[in-house]
């Protein structure tokens, strides 16, 4: 589904595929220690990609990576790095991580893919096909999931769908799989995109990224098809688990996708009135309940800290955390919130009258950016941020993978569970264009 653009490197290609289309079904069957379990795997395939990217090295099938978003990284490591060292929580909690596993040892997994994939020649074919497979059969354990069934043993023994709908899959909650699969939508969308254009097109000629069966009438619609299905499959699962941040991040996707197909010179206008419909539709018609009526009253000055499924809560918390004892430039160090947020709770409750009092305690924000704010402070935060939004504009044909996992990440959090997967697409979305991987390493 690539050109077959010579210099690719069949190690890094083979990395992706394993991370987009097998890493998300990796499994030991234990409900107990599924987030473990699959550190376990990230670590595994980790190494994996080392040998890939030294087989492509001895190849000669490298680039030299872009120098700007890789210095953004460097940067975003140190920081890290330092918000550890001076963390007032040594030892275990930011090395390892509290519960979730995000310690600095995660952390260096993370921008360690980062760093390999930016460098890498890869195929998009042959990852777009396992990652489908992948959708494919985390659709059919979604299935048999709501029929009863236990595969892979996500739920504990005398549980099922009936009891704990809020675990489906392999990769365990399903604001977790709201990640991986907006991650999904991004890839499939933008290559179906493509195909569509490539169907359409009068001219006959070939786009970037075609293969020569592509030109032919058989294999383009047999591609289309293809992408079509592994489309619609994540969409299915994403309104079956019903996570508002993956459907939020759908319809972004939808629109950017539906505004890359208009004419340039309407693009800004459309975007301008699509925009100020929303807000009209929110001030004035917000209906009586659900999340267009909670930002209504948010945008009115009035809001409850149950909006957002309780989101609005964590945050006002957290900012409350944040402003009142410091450390908004080294941060506590990574994983390390529900401890600092544990002893903010303490601190707070001291000094206020009893009606005032912080009754609930949290491990996250609820919120990727924020978290980060408050493990490691504003410069790592400023530097994710460079990296995101290049992301969301770079590689065409990973670009959209990024901006999807972005706009989730406003509701979820990071977590080895899905992170990995992520990383690799940022890596492959900064890669240097195809016109500029002459240079090799």
């Amino acid at each position: 589904m690539q050109s077959e653009r010579a210099g690719t490197g069949i190690g890094m290609t083979s990395a992706a595929c394993l991370w987009l289309g097998l890493f998300p079904l990796l499994q030991f069957g234990s409900f107990h220690t599924i987030t473990r379990d699959k550190w376990i795997c990230m670590l595994l395939l980790a190494g994996l990609t080392a040998a890939g990217f030294l087989a492509d090295l001895l190849l000669r099938r490298l680039s030299r990576p872009r120098l700007l978003p890789c210095l953004f990284g460097a940067c975003l490591l140190l920081w890290t790095v330092l918000s550890c060292l001076l963390s007032p929580y040594p030892g275990a909690p930011w090395w390892l991580g509290t519960g979730r596993l995000e310690g600095l040892a995660s952390r260096l997994v993370y921008l360690g893919l980062f760093f390999l994939f930016s460098c890498a020649r890869v195929r998009r074919g042959p990852v777009l096909v396992s990652a489908g497979c992948g959708v494919f059969v985390f659709l059919a354990v979604v299935l048999l999931q709501r029929a009863g069934g236990n595969p892979f043993g996500l739920y504990p023994e005398g549980f099922s769908y009936e009891e704990a709908p809020y675990f489906l899959g392999t990769i365990g909650n399903v604001d977790m799989c709201a990640g991986y699969l907006v991650i999904a939508c991004g890839l499939f969308l933008s290559a179906f995109a493509e195909s569509v254009h490539g169907l359409v097109r009068p001219d006959g000629g070939q786009a970037e990224g075609e293969t020569r069966s592509d030109r032919r009438p058989a294999g383009a619609f047999l591609r289309a098809a293809f992408l079509f299905a592994a489309l619609s499959a994540s969409v299915i699962l994403l309104f079956l688990m019903g996570v508002e941040a993956g459907l939020l991040a759908l319809a972004v996707l939808l629109f950017f996708t539906f505004l890359r197909l208009l004419p340039g010179k309407f693009r800004l206008p459309v975007l301008v009135l699509l925009l100020a419909v929303l807000l009209l539709v929110v001030w004035f018609w917000p209906g009586q309940g659900g999340p267009v009526w909670e930002l209504h009253e948010i945008l009115r000055g009035r809001p409850q800290d149950s909006f957002g499924s309780g989101r609005v809560g964590v945050w006002s918390r957290t900012a409350g955390m944040l402003s009142g004892e410091g450390r908004l430039w080294t941060g506590t160090g990574p994983d390390t919130f529900a401890a600092r947020f544990r002893d903010y709770v303490t601190w707070y409750n001291l000094r206020v009258p009893e009606e005032e009092l912080i009754m609930e305690y949290y491990d996250t924000p609820h919120c990727e950016y924020l978290a980060l704010l408050a493990d490691c402070g504003v410069p790592a935060l400023l530097c994710f941020l460079a990296l995101v939004l290049a992301g969301c504009f770079g590689a065409p044909p990973w670009k959209d993978g990024v901006l999807g996992y972005a706009v989730q990440a406003c509701l979820s959090f990071s977590v080895c569970l899905v992170a990995p997967m992520f990383w690799v697409v940022l890596g492959l979305s900064l890669a240097a264009p195809p016109d500029q991987r002459s240079g090799r390493v």
